[in-house]
């Protein structure tokens, strides 16, 4: 019979604990009576204070968790390497970054399967700029999803783990709804995704909101049955200072309707929102969110923040980690991985079967250069990030795209055609633009030669967001082996200035089967991934 008991020999001090409470109210009582807000009052000291306390929290924590006994061995014996993490937050913060877990049953089988070191483990990210690693001080060593990797490592010695950082910046979830299979590996494990810092601030988008469910059952129906962790940032504006003219609440953010995907899908969910806000916004213990984010836009973390994410990552590794030693891993999970996906949250928001993705400087071949004019292909990016598209400033300019837009693009009956008139249903092709807040332009897409499509007559490239950010125009194509689309530069324009840049091209179709469910027939039509202009 399993037995859970407590050695409170393992324990620290309780005299220790309640010394440094004493100091820490000292020295908020001191700081409290000068008559200066207490926040701007020696703040280095009063986090200095806060840092230590925060790590004897975590320190007796650990000490509590290896003084249970288990069948007569220490949790620390189970558990040791794992719970071996230092914290940036404290602990309260971090518990309350843990919004939803669920059954986990999909995290439950990956750690379980890292404990044993039974086989190896992939695990990948998507997301944008930030899980790409901006503003660490050294991408591939200091950003979170690295840092998320040095800790997996060193928690599962048994485990071969390999990782790969799908992130691509400045790009939002519709893209790598469209883009998936190029940069998350078939046979992945464990996948995080965080798309609420490019999705947007308007908490009612219900667009973005269904491309994003679109882009979570592709993920939960590959063939590995990959845990999926929602990894929830913060939009622009949100770590603005109370009283700005751009401040964004508390609530202005897509997380909690991307948050109720997660409860439908039994998915764990993780808040950046809620790890940081009491700490920074309200400058608890002398924080700031200058301590955490880049102070130029307040919206990408500094190395602080990115130790911050994977601490909210590290405690939900562990709490699954002592879930499985409550709980083994048994027939319940099992049964739980067998369950076929709900049908969409969103009625009828099928999945769509992607046919085509050409991004960076794959997308140059695409265009039909001597017929084009006025365009250059550039990259407007770094070393490690590049950005390349073709670029034009010139009203009258014109780039013609030439693509397949045949649904069976290879001769073959595809997975997922429909049972009949798929010959005539028109195809989805989705072409990314730049989009920013100065010196943008307008342009006009349209179909020209081999197939036809509803012009976009008048797409505007300028926002008044301060930030730069892909946008996705949607037309409806009909099938064509070589559909030519032309974007021309308009005379109109918001900016004074006319600079217009397209980078990415997208294919896909409508899937009509999936695990034995035929949508009804109202549904049978082409891909409904929506353009988010």
């Amino acid at each position: 019979m399993t037995r859970l008991r407590y050695l409170p020999g393992s324990v620290l001090p309780r005299g220790s604990i309640m010394q440094a409470w004493l100091c820490l109210a000292l020295l908020l009582s001191s700081q409290l009576a000068a008559g200066l807000p207490a926040w701007a009052q020696d703040a280095a000291a009063r986090k200095d204070a806060a840092k230590k306390l925060s790590e004897r929290h975590w320190h007796s924590q650990l000490h509590r968790l290896q003084g249970l006994v288990l069948d007569n061995r220490r949790l620390g014996d189970f558990l040791g390497p794992i719970m071996r993490h230092e914290y940036t937050l404290p602990m309260s913060q971090i518990q309350k970054s843990l919004v939803y877990m669920g059954s986990n049953y999909r995290l439950r089988r990956v750690v379980h399967d890292l404990i044993l070191g039974r086989r190896p483990i992939k695990v990948g990210a998507i997301g944008g700029s930030i899980t790409h690693g901006a503003k660490a001080s050294v991408i591939g060593e200091t950003d979170w999803f690295s840092l998320v990797g040095k800790y997996l490592k060193a928690a599962f010695p048994r485990a071969t783990i390999s990782t790969r950082n799908g992130a691509l910046p400045a790009t939002p979830s519709a893209l790598m709804n469209m883009c998936l299979e190029q940069y998350v590996d078939d046979d992945v494990d464990l996948v995080f995704v965080e798309y609420v810092a490019n999705d947007g601030a308007n908490r009612f988008d219900e667009i973005k909101a269904k491309v994003y469910e679109r882009l979570l059952r592709k993920l939960l129906l590959r063939p590995s049955r990959p845990a999926v962790v929602l990894l929830q940032l913060m939009p622009k504006g949100m770590a603005f200072a109370p009283g700005s003219r751009e401040k964004v609440p508390f609530y202005a953010t897509l997380e909690d309707i991307y948050g109720a995907q997660a409860q439908y899908y039994d998915l764990p969910w993780l808040s950046y929102r809620n790890a940081m806000w009491r700490l920074t916004e309200l400058h608890t213990y002398g924080y700031n969110w200058t301590d955490f984010m880049w102070d130029v836009d307040f919206m990408h973390p500094i190395d602080s923040g990115m130790a911050a994410i994977s601490d909210m990552v590290a405690h939900l590794i562990q709490q699954t980690a002592l879930g499985l030693l409550l709980t083994p891993l048994g027939r319940a999970d099992r049964e739980l991985m067998q369950e076929p996906l709900p049908q969409p949250m969103f009625a009828g928001n099928w999945q769509a079967k992607n046919l085509m993705c050409t991004y960076g400087e794959a997308f140059k071949p695409l265009a039909d250069v001597n017929n084009s004019k006025g365009w250059d292909f550039i990259n407007e990016g770094k070393l490690g990030s590049p950005k390349w598209g073709y670029i034009s400033r010139t009203p009258g300019s014109t780039l013609k795209i030439v693509v397949n837009s045949m649904r069976n693009q290879d001769g073959k009956q595809q997975d997922g055609d429909a049972p009949q008139d798929s010959k005539n249903q028109p195809m989805n092709v989705m072409l990314a633009y730049l989009k920013s807040y100065d010196s943008m332009g307008m342009a006009k897409f349209e179909c020209t030669s081999g197939c036809t499509c509803e012009a976009k007559p008048e797409v505007d490239a300028l926002h008044s967001l301060h930030q730069s950010t892909v946008y996705l125009v949607r037309l409806l194509v009909s099938q064509a082996p070589k559909c030519q689309i032309t974007i021309t530069v308009l005379d109109r324009t918001r900016s004074e200035q006319h600079k217009f840049k397209v980078s990415i091209c997208c294919v896909c179709m409508w899937v009509c089967w999936e695990q034995g469910v035929v949508p009804p027939a109202a549904v049978l039509v082409s891909c409904t991934a929506q353009s988010i202009e």
